[in-house]
């Protein structure tokens, strides 16, 4: 082997050392919202960075290693090297940001289409989130506590974009209840994406398991528009939970395998195909803004015959069901658009059933209540905390909760 052929293979790899470096310090979310727009990285992408940035350091150290062992005296190999790790890792570190994880946290459900996978944990719209041994997030039951409440909802319970199990609406409600005596266990049973023909389904397995004496359905107004569009319904649609969604292991978790899922769904059409029908639907503001659309009516129909089926459910088991309704920040911007509200509060004053709007009481609070929000519909820790002493209040106004 000659003296150039050595300093050749020796060269390529600090040259790729030197740019894992390089590539390493431009690896900023900061950086990449200036040059691409933050509207292009995912929810983790501040995570996905700073793993990139020490992937990045951890092969730099190793190649420039490599630059002075015995590998570096075979050109061709070492050239082999540089190359690989610089596609290898450059994408998985760089690309991370803009294609973001899928998640291990659901599981594919032949009756209810997905679930929380029990046990799991990993990271969900930016926060590693920890699953219970009961496919919930938050503790098991505790049986010695005097009462159970079981919160049942989408994402919205869940608390999606919430970091903590304890700033979430259920745990919130806990927290009011206990400030004022009450020794009280609030389950959270929210799944996200999930209606209530969904967490009937659910309810109606676990119920022996959970004991729980009161029950919280939570609605939001996507509980009537966007179930139509799922496959189990004849749609289109296996929903976002799955789309985002993969199979434990380590392969499966990196960003190039979530590209190659991706790209399989664009060359397949799945993309495609979701994305027109879910374009055709119902949206949720042609919903609240034109309530005498056939397609409203039905939409609306359909939702109410789902919610009274959860309702007996519930009352099967001895359990007191409570009706919540949560808003959407529109409603807050546009007058005229609280005509659900109202057809629930006449609902369920029909049928003797509890009844709490979130909506009209976020409302009233100063300042803006659009600040209580992540989004147009999920609340942050702050409107986590405003709805809980809510639920706590209204609670214990129905004398659904006991000090004992």
């Amino acid at each position: 082997m000659d003296v150039a052929t050595s300093s050749d293979g020796k060269r390529s790899l600090l040259v790729a050392a030197v740019l894992c470096l390089l590539l390493a310090a431009l690896c900023q979310v900061d950086l990449f919202a200036v040059i691409f727009g933050a509207g292009v990285l995912m929810d983790s992408s501040a995570e996905l960075a700073s793993r990139g940035r020490s992937l990045l350091l951890a092969s730099s150290a190793l190649l420039a290693a490599m630059a002075f062992s015995p590998l570096a005296k075979t050109r061709r190999l070492s050239v082999s090297v540089a190359t690989a790790t610089l596609t290898l890792v450059g994408f998985e570190a760089v690309a991370g940001p803009f294609v973001g994880l899928d998640t291990t946290l659901f599981q594919r459900d032949s009756e209810v289409g997905w679930r929380l996978r029990p046990g799991g944990d990993d990271v969900w719209l930016g926060h590693r989130l920890r699953i219970n041994e009961l496919g919930m997030r938050g503790d098991l039951p505790d049986f010695e506590c005097d009462q159970r409440v079981l919160f049942l909802g989408d994402s919205v319970v869940f608390g999606a974009f919430v970091a903590a199990d304890e700033d979430v609406i259920s745990a919130q409600t806990e927290q009011a209840l206990s400030a004022v005596g009450f020794t009280v266990q609030c389950l959270n049973g929210g799944v996200g994406g999930w209606a209530p023909w969904q967490e009937r389904l659910w309810f109606e397995a676990v119920a022996g398991q959970l004991r729980a004496e009161v029950v919280l359905v939570n609605l939001v107004l996507n509980d009537v528009t966007e179930p139509l569009t799922l496959a189990a319904l004849g749609g289109a649609d296996e929903g976002f939970q799955l789309e985002r969604s993969r199979d434990p292991g380590w392969l499966s978790g990196t960003v190039w395998a979530t590209a190659l899922r991706r790209a399989r769904r664009a060359v397949n059409g799945d993309q495609a195909r979701v994305d027109a029908a879910r374009q055709e639907a119902l949206g949720v503001y042609e919903l609240l803004s034109s309530p005498a659309l056939p397609a409203s009516r039905a939409a609306w129909s359909r939702h109410l015959q789902e919610v009274e089926e959860l309702l007996s459910s519930i009352k099967a088991v001895g359990a007191k069901p409570v009706v919540v309704s949560h808003p959407y920040t529109v409603q807050f911007e546009v007058a005229g658009l609280w005509w659900p509200q109202d057809a629930l509060a006449a609902w369920c004053s029909q049928r003797g059933v509890p009844y709490v709007d979130v909506g009209r009481y976020l409302a009233t609070l100063r300042p803006d209540p659009e600040t209580l929000y992540h989004d147009g519909v999920h609340p942050n820790a702050r409107g986590a905390a405003a709805i809980g002493a809510l639920l706590a209040d209204e609670l214990q106004r129905h004398a659904l909760v006991v000090s004992r």
